[in-house]
């Protein structure tokens, strides 16, 4: 499970040279989308996303909710938000399958760019995952874009962009935190991920486990439990990291 995301301001990417611009904000967008958080992000808080428009050409960054809601949903804002409030998160064995992922899975694809994440090992303690050398990692993922047709809507914004995080079973290290890993890209493969007409071969052959010496995690404090504690504290170390081996 990838449930709580940190993310730090617009970065430079180790290894890969981009311009990375942010998106106009789009008529009638969801109004909470001006609220973003960098620590302790949430399901249906807004983050960061990278996305490829244009045929490849621009890679842009936006703010996307956290849990996507199908372009095809039904109902009022406030009843799609509550019905999809557990879709943080898209499982690599049946993203294929589900009626909310398998358009996005093979035309809608995004990077979702962290500094760490949490896991709960025991659903009470909490750990911070991140890299040693404190560079970004990039976590796959995929996006929709939904258009209430209810007039209730209009004033709060009817059009909510938001996407998934892809979850694989965890890599040698992660496997000590959790049974779900986010899935990490790296380098030229990250930028491949969010390329236009892939098959779905091709999607497939980058859903695998993820395993690096880099990665890092320590025990944090429980203040990260309550998703209204937004501040640095959520990734502050009270333990040693934990060892590789």
């Amino acid at each position: 499970m990838c449930g709580r995301l940190n993310q730090l301001e617009l970065f430079a990417w180790a290894g890969i040279k981009l311009k990375l611009n942010r998106r106009k904000k789009k008529q009638r967008e969801d109004k909470r989308s001006e609220r973003g958080f960098r620590y302790n992000i949430c399901p249906t808080d807004y983050a960061d996303v990278v996305t490829m428009e244009n045929g490849g050409d621009d890679v842009e960054v936006e703010k996307m909710r956290f849990g996507l809601i199908p372009s095809w949903a039904k109902g009022s804002k406030p009843e799609v938000w509550k019905k999809f409030m557990l879709t943080f998160n898209a499982r690599s064995e049946s993203v294929f399958d589900l009626s909310s992922y398998r358009g996005p899975i093979r035309r809608q694809r995004c990077l979702v760019p962290v500094c760490g994440w949490h896991e709960w090992p025991d659903r009470t303690t909490p750990y911070y995952i991140h890299r040693v050398d404190n560079e970004p990692l990039l976590l796959a993922g995929i996006w929709d874009c939904w258009d209430s047709s209810d007039p209730a809507d209009e004033e709060t914004g009817a059009v909510v962009t938001s996407m998934s995080v892809i979850t694989t079973p965890p890599g040698r290290y992660m496997a000590k935190f959790h049974d779900r890993s986010p899935l990490v890209l790296e380098g030229e493969r990250a930028l491949e991920w969010l390329q236009p007409g892939l098959e779905k071969e091709d999607i497939q052959d980058f859903l695998r486990p993820y395993d690096s010496d880099q990665l890092e995690a320590y025990r944090v404090s429980t203040v990260v439990n309550k998703a209204t504690n937004k501040n640095e504290e959520v990734i502050q170390a009270i333990e040693p990291p934990v060892p590789q081996d």
